[in-house]
C-alpha cells in the first residue's frame, strides 16, 4: 500500500507541476505578450484576471460533479481540456482569443485541487494527510518556480507561441499516465488491514450520496464562512505575486525578462519549501494531540500574518536583493496558508462533500485571485509604483488570518448537515 500511496502523490506533483507551470505562462509572457498585442498595463491586468475568474466561477458546479463522478474521471478531463487551451493560446491572433483561451484554461484547471485533496482523503488516514498535501501543493509551486528559468529559455528559443504549445504537449502525456495507473482504493484490491489504516481516526467515512440539496446546506455553518473567508484572503495576496511578480521586477527594478526569469525561481522555490514546511508541521501538530482541523489552522493563520509582514518590508524596500529577500520571506509564508487550506478543508467536512466544500473554498479564494491582478495592474497604472497594491494586499492577508482563527467553531459532521435546514428554520 505505501507503494501504491508513494505512486499516488508522485501523480498528484507532477500534475500539479505542469498546473502551475501552464497557469504561469501569461505571467513570464507579459513583457512580450504585451508588446506583440499592443496592450496597455491595465489590460493587461484584465488579461491576467481572466484564468481566475473563470477558474473560480467553474468551482462551484464542478465540486459536486466531482462528488458524484469520482476524482479520476474529473481530473483526468480536465488536465485534457486545459492542455487543448495551452496549445491553441500558441495560435492566438489577437488578445480577445486569448482572453477566451484563458478562460478555457480556468474551466479545465478547475477540479484540480479538490480532486487531488479528495485523493488524499481517500488513500491516506487523517493522521497522515498533512505531508502528501503539502507535497503536491509544493510540487504545485516548484511550477512556478521552474516556470521562470524554463518558460523563460523556451520564450527566448522558440517564442512564446511555442511556449504554450509545448507545455500543451506535456499536459497531454500527463494526461494519458493518470487514465493508464491511477485507481480509486475501493479498485486497487487492498486488505483488510490496509482499509482498516485508510479509515483511522475517521469517524464518518461514509454518508448519503451528495446532491444540491446538501451541497446548499454547507453555506448554514459559521466554520464555512470562515473558511471561506479567510482563503480569500490568502489568495488575494497570493495572486498578485503569481501573475505580477515578472511585472513587479521588469518595472520597479528595471531587470530585462532573462534577468528575470532566473532571480524570481529564488522566491517561488521558498513557494516549494514552505508548502512542504506545512504539511510536516500539521502532521507533527495532529500527533501530539491538536485536533485535525486546528493542526492546519494553526500554520494557516501564521502563514498569513508571515506574508503580510513581508510584504509591507517588500514595498518599502528600494534596493533588488533587499527585495528579493523579503519576496522569498513572503512566499514562503504565504505556501503555509496556501497548503493548509487544504488540510483544513479535508478535516472540516465528510469525505462524501470534500470535493464540494473544497470547490466552494477554492471559489473563495479565486475571487481575491480574479481581482487581485486587475486591481493591482489599474493601480500600477494610476501610481507608477506596486507599493500602494502591496500594502492592500498585506492588509486583507491580516483580516483574513482573523476571520480564520475566530469565525469557524469546529468541524462539519454528516449529522450536522442533515439537521442544517431544521436547525435554521428554528426562532
Amino acid at each position: 500500500m505505501r507503494a501504491i500511496q508513494y505512486g499516488v502523490v508522485a501523480q498528484l506533483s507532477v500534475i500539479g507541476m505542469i498546473n502551475y507551470l501552464d497557469r504561469a505562462t501569461l505571467a513570464i509572457a507579459n513583457p512580450l505578450v504585451r508588446q506583440d498585442m499592443g496592450l496597455s498595463v491595465g489590460q493587461m491586468g484584465l488579461l491576467l484576471s481572466a484564468f481566475p475568474l473563470t477558474y473560480a466561477l467553474a468551482q462551484l458546479p464542478l465540486g459536486l460533479i466531482i462528488d458524484r463522478l469520482g476524482s479520476r474521471l474529473l481530473l483526468g478531463l480536465g488536465l485534457v481540456v486545459w492542455s487543448l487551451a495551452q496549445c491553441l493560446s500558441g495560435f492566438s491572433g489577437n488578445a480577445t482569443q486569448l482572453w477566451a483561451l484563458r478562460f478555457m484554461l480556468g474551466v479545465g484547471e478547475a477540479p484540480t485541487l479538490p480532486s487531488s485533496t479528495k485523493v488524499v482523503r481517500r488513500w491516506f488516514a487523517s493522521h497522515e494527510r498533512g505531508t502528501p498535501v503539502g507535497i503536491f501543493t509544493g510540487a504545485n509551486h516548484l511550477g512556478q518556480a521552474l516556470a521562470a528559468p524554463v518558460l523563460t529559455l523556451l520564450m527566448i528559443g522558440l517564442g512564446w507561441r511555442w511556449m504554450f504549445v509545448l507545455m500543451g504537449l506535456a499536459g497531454f502525456i500527463a494526461a494519458a499516465a493518470w487514465f493508464f495507473f491511477y485507481r480509486d482504493p475501493a479498485d486497487a484490491k487492498l486488505s483488510e488491514t490496509d482499509l482498516a489504516h485508510l479509515r483511522a481516526g475517521d469517524t464518518e467515512r461514509t454518508a448519503q450520496v451528495m446532491d444540491f440539496a446538501l451541497w446548499r446546506r454547507l453555506f448554514a455553518f459559521r466554520t464555512s464562512w470562515g473558511l471561506f473567508l479567510g482563503v480569500f484572503g490568502s489568495s488575494y495576496m497570493g495572486t498578485i505575486y503569481l501573475t505580477w511578480l515578472p511585472g513587479y521586477m521588469e518595472m520597479e527594478h528595471h531587470l530585462s525578462v532573462g534577468k528575470t526569469g532566473l532571480l524570481i525561481t529564488v522566491p517561488y522555490a521558498c513557494s516549494v519549501v514552505g508548502s512542504v514546511f506545512a504539511g510536516w508541521v500539521s502532521d507533527r501538530l495532529a500527533r501530539q494531540g491538536i485536533s485535525p482541523i486546528n493542526s492546519g489552522r494553526i500554520p494557516f493563520v501564521a502563514g498569513l500574518l508571515g506574508i503580510a509582514f513581508f510584504t509591507v518590508l517588500t514595498a518599502q524596500s528600494s534596493g533588488l536583493m533587499t527585495a528579493l529577500l523579503w519576496l522569498s520571506c513572503a512566499m514562503f509564508f504565504g505556501q503555509l496558508s496556501g497548503s493548509c487550506s487544504w488540510i483544513v478543508a479535508s478535516a472540516a467536512v465528510p469525505e462524501n462533500c470534500l470535493g464540494s466544500f473544497g470547490s466552494i473554498q477554492n471559489f473563495f479564494g479565486y475571487l481575491g485571485g480574479a481581482l487581485a491582478p486587475a486591481i493591482t495592474g489599474l493601480a500600477v497604472q494610476a501610481t507608477g509604483s506596486f507599493t500602494v497594491p502591496l500594502m492592500a494586499g498585506a492588509a486583507i492577508s491580516v483580516i483574513g488570518a482573523a476571520i480564520y482563527w475566530f469565525v469557524p467553531n469546529g468541524p462539519i459532521t454528516a449529522m450536522d448537515l442533515v439537521r442544517a435546514p431544521a436547525m435554521k428554520a428554528q426562532p
